[in-house]
C-alpha cells in the first residue's frame, strides 16, 4: 500500500512546479504532489535558478486548490513558508525562521526557498503550485554563492544529516494544516500572525529592491494583513507588494 497516495516520485525532472502546473491544468485533485531527487531547471522567485543536486536535498511541489477569494491567493506563499518552518523546527530542532515572502532562514542563512505559482483551470477555478527547495544534507561545496543571506543546509547548521523522507512527510502534513488554517474563518489574519511569529527579520533594517528599479528602506514590521511586507519608513508605514529584500 502506498503510504503517501497522490505523491508522484521522480528521479529527475526539469522543475517539480512545472509538473504540478501541468497536473493542475489537467484537473488533478488538490494535494497531488511531485517530488524529485534532482531538477535540471529548478527555479525560484522572479525566474532565479535553483541549484538542485541529486541525493542531498528536497525538491517537491504540491497542488493546492484552496477555498479562497482570488485576491487572497498570495497568502498561500506565507502559509507554505509557515508550514516548512514548522516542519523543519519539529524535525531538526533548528531555529528556522522566515524572510518575506518566501525564504527559510537558519541563523541568517538561507536553507530553503518557496515558489507559489497560481493559474486558472479550464473551468475558471484557481489553483496553486506550491514548490519547495530545501537544502537538507547538501554539502557546503555544492551550495551556490550568495552575497547576502548565504546559502546553507540543515546538516551544515546542525552538524549531522537528516532523514529526507521524514522531512518530506512532515512538510506535507504541515502544509495541510497551514492551508486549513488559511481557509478557516479569520484564516488570513491567523496566517499572517503565525508568519510574523516566525519572521526572522522583524525589527531589522531592510533594503528592498522594487520592480520599478527604485529602493525602499525601513525597519521590518513583518507582514501586513494583505500579506505584503510592512516597512516602518521615515515617511511612515509602507506596504511593499513586490520586491526583493537585500
Amino acid at each position: 500500500m502506498n503510504p503517501t497516495p497522490g505523491l508522484v516520485r521522480l528521479a529527475q525532472t526539469d522543475s517539480t512546479n512545472s509538473r504540478v502546473l501541468e497536473l493542475g491544468r489537467a484537473g488533478a485533485p488538490a494535494w497531488t504532489a511531485v517530488v524529485a531527487d534532482s531538477q535540471t531547471a529548478g527555479r525560484g522567485r522572479s525566474g532565479a535558478a535553483w541549484v538542485s543536486p541529486p541525493g542531498v536535498a528536497l525538491y517537491f511541489s504540491v497542488l493546492l486548490r484552496p477555498a479562497l477569494a482570488p485576491d487572497a491567493l498570495p497568502l498561500a506563499t506565507l502559509a507554505a513558508g509557515v508550514a516548512v518552518a514548522e516542519a523543519v523546527r519539529a524535525q531538526t530542532g533548528l531555529p528556522a525562521g522566515l524572510k518575506w515572502p518566501n525564504d527559510l532562514l537558519v541563523r541568517g542563512r538561507k536553507a530553503a526557498g518557496i515558489l507559489c505559482e497560481a493559474e486558472t483551470g479550464p473551468g475558471g477555478e484557481p489553483f496553486v503550485a506550491a514548490g519547495v527547495g530545501l537544502n537538507v544534507n547538501t554539502p557546503p561545496a555544492l551550495l551556490p554563492p550568495r552575497p547576502l543571506y548565504p546559502a546553507t543546509s540543515l546538516a551544515a547548521e546542525a552538524g549531522r544529516d537528516f532523514d529526507r523522507e521524514a522531512l518530506l512527510l512532515s512538510c506535507l502534513a504541515a502544509l495541510r494544516r497551514a492551508v486549513r488554517r488559511l481557509e478557516a474563518p479569520g484564516g488570513a489574519a491567523a496566517t499572517v500572525a503565525r508568519f510574523n511569529e516566525l519572521d526572522a527579520l522583524r525589527g531589522a533594517p531592510l533594503r528592498v529592491a522594487l520592480p520599478d528599479g527604485t529602493v525602499a528602506r525601513g525597519t521590518c514590521l513583518g507582514a501586513a494583513p494583505s500579506g505584503a511586507l510592512l516597512l516602518d519608513t521615515p515617511a511612515g508605514p509602507r506596504e511593499i507588494l513586490a520586491g526583493s529584500v537585500a
